[in-house]
């Protein structure tokens, strides 16, 4: 059985993001990982209470990882940036941890149009650099087709 893990990258812990990964992985059984919960700081920042490595040890234990962004003024949050901006910035061997993982991208908003193609290019190309699989994004009204692929 594959392991999956929700990332939620929104402020909100049970706002749109959440209920988007729910219906998404509905039937699946996976462990949730809400990103506000955790302190995981900017590139160059080193604090003693930086949460990153919880993270990324319950991105290693899984075998599929779907993000969960809202949009926030046209593209992914800043948690998500910053989770993947920080994985980017590991020792090779360490992100080697992460290779041929899948990762689903999930793009929630009022309106998230404008923000699916750049998003889904972003997460696409930090993929195609660490050696990740990429399934693809989806929005809300998109999602039903990508979902069956996990």
């Amino acid at each position: 059985m594959s392991k999956i893990l929700f990332i939620n990258a929104s402020e909100h812990e049970k706002g749109g993001t959440d209920r988007f990964g729910r219906q998404f992985l509905a039937g699946k059984d996976y462990t949730q990982a809400d990103l506000v919960k955790y302190k995981i700081y900017q590139l160059g920042q080193h604090f003693a209470d930086d949460q990153f490595a919880e993270v990324f040890n319950q991105m290693v234990q899984a075998d599929t990882l779907v993000l969960g962004t809202p949009v926030y003024w046209h593209t992914i949050s800043a948690y998500l940036k910053t989770l993947m901006e920080r994985v980017s910035q590991l020792d090779p061997a360490d992100v080697a941890q992460l290779r041929g993982k899948r990762v689903f991208l999930l793009v929630q908003g009022a309106d998230p149009s404008d923000t699916i193609g750049p998003a889904d290019k972003l997460v696409g190309r930090f993929c195609q650099v660490l050696g990740l699989d990429y399934a693809g994004a989806a929005t809300p009204r998109t999602a039903a087709e990508l979902s069956q692929q996990i």
